[in-house]
């Protein structure tokens, strides 16, 4: 018998049953008796007794025609062709970036950060997924705006262009060498998977957002130590590796503890511990949170003490928080000429917008929800809102109601690319941190 053709032989699907299906396996042999049951069906008792007990809610394809003496009726099929998911899941992707495949997975599945991923729902070893998957997939592109004819729309546009590449490891293999040698980075943290594969001949080659990713490591690496400064190297290691939980890196904090040191009176131990030259050698990389707190607070009192210091003297974390309020000023002045007959003038001219309507009610284009809008111009809600409420017909024009409304991409990415915009939204930023009135429900400035 040919094994090999048995192994692709799809398994048939377990069938639900429902409270009728109980009922008609009663009916039909005229008893609830598990004993009785088990020996008329030739099914287990224990099997028996959980589906009478209703803990067992679905079961075989064989088990069911011996429950009920036939062949399950036709059911809509659960699983549907894998490709289709994929496909979605690769728009979506190239679409958000940032995003991955586990953080998809764990979201579809409701499963918390630290669940392990079956990436073979991904890779084509599943050749079929649970349509409830796909369901939900369409669910978020309808959510972005995204209805179904548009979508079609995408994937085939998606499909049409070339598969993302991947490079050959040994193309970048010197790369992740020299990493090693001049920042002490582990081939795995920039694969992220083990090395050994790669170097076993398991996997042959690495995708290309990695192989670009360890290409700019390594001319980052090549500017810091123009500049030999270990601060420097500490930070970029750390920017891959991550910081290292309940302490911060002495790097981000030499600044200020160097002017705590001039201008207090007081040694690096009283702060540290230990000796600075531990920390300038790198042999000490991280110090306490508790300490960092410590140093900052040591920072502020001097500058209270000190008023007359120049504000270049000091650290450059501190130096913003000085200079805040001077742009609050500015702010403030910018905003109050801006709601001037000439300031609203000119904002009605930057807000104007480009295209004709139809163009912007053009599926092609793409829609924004009306509450996401905000984070693709870079604005908090609050300032958003109000300056939607003051300009409510222009972007009316720009709109369009499904349920919700709706805001054009076309339009959002010619407003953000307008340089005079940053000054209406300076003003709407001061507007919406100093005004006191209730903010109005979203929706409420197109009606």
């Amino acid at each position: 018998m040919n094994t090999n053709l048995n192994r692709n032989i799809a398994p048939k699907p377990r069938i639900t049953l429902s409270g009728t299906d109980l009922d008609r396996l009663f009916q039909v042999n005229g008893t609830q008796s598990v004993p009785v049951l088990a020996k008329r069906t030739g099914v287990s008792y224990m099997l028996i007794y959980n589906i009478v007990h209703r803990r067992v809610r679905s079961v075989s394809y064989r088990h069911y025609t011996r429950l009920f003496g036939g062949p399950p009726p036709a059911q809509a099929p659960l699983k549907v062709d894998g490709r289709i998911f994929r496909n979605m899941v690769d728009l979506w992707l190239y679409l958000n970036d940032g995003l991955t495949r586990a953080d998809l997975f764990r979201e579809l599945h409701g499963l918390p950060a630290s669940h392990k991923v079956d990436h073979r729902l991904f890779n084509g070893k599943t050749k079929a997924v649970n349509g409830k998957l796909v369901h939900a997939m369409q669910q978020k592109f309808a959510q972005a705006g995204i209805d179904e004819p548009l979508l079609k729309q995408w994937l085939d546009e998606f499909s049409a262009l070339s598969p993302a590449s991947r490079v050959p490891y040994t193309q970048i293999r010197p790369t992740l060498v020299y990493l090693q040698e001049k920042l002490d980075l582990h081939p795995t943290s920039v694969l992220k998977q083990s090395v050994t594969r790669y170097e076993s001949g398991a996997l042959k080659s690495v995708p290309i957002h990695i192989a670009e990713h360890a290409e700019a490591l390594r001319k980052a690496t090549e500017n810091v130590l123009q500049t030999d400064s270990r601060m420097d190297i500490d930070r970029l290691r750390a920017s891959v590796l991550g910081g290292k939980n309940g302490y911060t890196l002495y790097a981000d904090i030499r600044e200020a503890l160097r002017f705590v040191i001039d201008n207090g009176g007081r040694g690096a131990k009283y702060f540290l511990g230990r000796s600075l030259w531990t920390y300038e050698q790198g042999n000490a990389k991280y110090i306490a949170n508790w300490r960092v707190r410590k140093i900052l607070d040591a920072c502020d009192a001097i500058i209270r003490q000190k008023p007359t210091l120049a504000l270049s003297v000091l650290p450059r974390s501190r130096q913003g928080l000085h200079v805040r309020p001077l742009l609050d000023v500015l702010h403030g002045r910018t905003s109050q000429l801006l709601c001037q007959k000439d300031g609203i003038d000119l904002e009605k001219q930057i807000l104007r917008p480009s295209h004709r309507r139809d163009e912007y009610g053009n599926p092609y284009h793409g829609f924004t929800p009306f509450e996401m809008a905000s984070q693709v111009l870079g604005m908090r809600r609050r300032a958003f809102d109000l300056m939607v409420t003051e300009n409510r017909e222009i972007f009316r024009s720009v709109g369009r109601f499904s349920q919700r409304w709706y805001l054009s991409d076309l339009y959002l990415r010619e407003l953000s690319g307008k340089e005079n915009f940053k000054l209406v939204l300076a003003k709407y930023e001061w507007m919406a941190r100093h005004r006191h009135r209730r903010q109005p429900a979203p929706g409420t400035c197109f009606n």
